[in-house]
């Protein structure tokens, strides 16, 4: 039985050196390795992680051939981060520039003591402007929190859904199982009042808004009754205006994100090869 063993692992030894032309496991790891150095020199990146696994897979003891498998797929880590940061630096300030074009057209709002994050409302939205109206408002807050806000005055109407139509088309909160209002109601002086308000999640209001500027836009209300108006051009371009400003503050923060990232991952190869 032990000479079956012995005999075995010999034929098998035999059989794996004459597949790979007599070649030792070192040899063709090297030939693997100078092939994933050439894959990354052709910034062929996601094919040389495909060998640097390979090198893992076929070589599990050949320690040292694997270490530099490792340093080769920090290498290709590092130059990734190093092009995305590249990226991020050259867009940012041109979001950032965007945004404060946008910026001057709104009006920060925040409570300090009962506020952690603060909101910009376009300046023709500002509430105390618009008391006794039914209206559509949005509003942008600094964590890049979309708001439309459906304000009623006057009248019950229990409204829960929100549609926005022109003659071609139209966007619903109704037709949008994520979007779901927050509703609420108050008196006061004799006079009635209610909101109805969504958070990242308007039925594709704001766009459909942003998207139609120029058309004339019927807004509907469905609760207990049902109540429309035209969409006044003022607030259709503080909507635009606020949906575009969401927009590029979604953007800014997804590139302060990336390139934090980037920087991380450089940061932690640099300390490991710095050991």
């Amino acid at each position: 039985m032990k000479f079956f063993r012995i005999f075995s692992a010999v034929a098998f030894v035999a059989v794996f050196a004459s597949c790979n032309g007599g070649e030792s496991p070192e040899k063709q790891a090297d030939k693997k390795l100078l092939e994933i150095e050439q894959l990354i020199a052709d910034n062929d990146w996601a094919t040389a992680r495909l060998k640097i696994d390979s090198i893992h897979t076929l070589f599990p003891r050949l320690v040292d051939k694997r270490k530099i498998a490792v340093a080769l797929a920090d290498t290709i880590s590092r130059r990734e981060s190093a092009r995305m940061l590249a990226y991020c630096d050259s867009i940012l300030p041109v979001k950032k520039a965007e945004a404060d074009s946008l910026m001057k057209f709104f009006r920060f709002e925040k409570d300090e003591k009962y506020q952690e994050v603060g909101n910009y409302v376009y300046k023709s939205q500002i509430t105390e402007q618009n008391t006794g109206r039914n209206y559509l408002k949005c509003y942008v807050d600094e964590k890049a929190n979309f708001y439309l806000v459906s304000n009623v005055g006057g009248s019950r109407i229990n409204h829960r859904n929100v549609m926005v139509s022109t003659g071609e088309g139209f966007a619903s909160t109704e037709n949008d199982s994520v979007a779901k209002g927050v509703f609420h109601s108050f008196t006061t002086d004799g006079q009635y009042f209610e909101s109805l308000t969504f958070t990242n999640a308007d039925g594709g209001i704001g766009g459909f808004i942003a998207a139609n500027r120029n058309e004339k836009i019927k807004v509907t209300l469905l609760g207990t009754k049902k109540t429309e108006y035209l969409l006044p051009e003022s607030d259709k371009r503080a909507i635009e205006a606020c949906y575009h400003l969401w927009i590029v503050k979604k953007d800014i923060m997804r590139l302060e994100r990336e390139i934090l990232k980037a920087q991380v991952i450089i940061g932690n190869i640099n300390l490991r090869h710095s050991i």
